[in-house]
């Protein structure tokens, strides 16, 4: 089944919330402090049952190597999927994030119309 994203906010947006940090797995921390954080501090909470990080901006979970993805390369990642290397299965943000453009699926070339007793095979070339 294929994923669907939240549409992320935009990057000059992002950099006033949050910045890229070798300090954190999440890989982020917080600009800016309030009443939830202090500035440099972690940004994102692990969620063990995902095994993923995410962070909370504008009251709207996202997950976090989307958004290290996005402030890396300044690349929306859009509909395709941020995925961590293999050789880190600990999904640590601060290692290399790759994005995986999904192929669109094949239509199947041959096109059966059923009518009444008789069914008919179309070539859809």
């Amino acid at each position: 089944m294929e994923q669907t994203y939240r549409e992320l906010l935009p990057l000059w947006h992002l950099r006033e919330k949050i910045a890229l940090s070798d300090r954190y797995p999440s890989g982020l921390e917080w600009v800016e402090s309030n009443g939830w954080h202090q500035a440099g501090e972690m940004a994102g909470k692990y969620n063990k049952h995902t095994g993923y990080y995410a962070v909370h901006l504008g009251g709207a979970p996202y997950v976090a190597h989307r958004l290290v993805y996005y402030l890396r390369t300044g690349e929306d990642p859009g509909s395709a999927d941020v995925r961590h290397t293999q050789d880190n299965r600990e999904k640590d943000n601060r290692k290399e994030l790759v994005l995986y453009k999904r192929k669109p699926p094949k239509l199947n070339k041959r096109l059966y119309v059923k009518s009444g007793l008789y069914s008919k095979k179309l070539d859809c070339n």
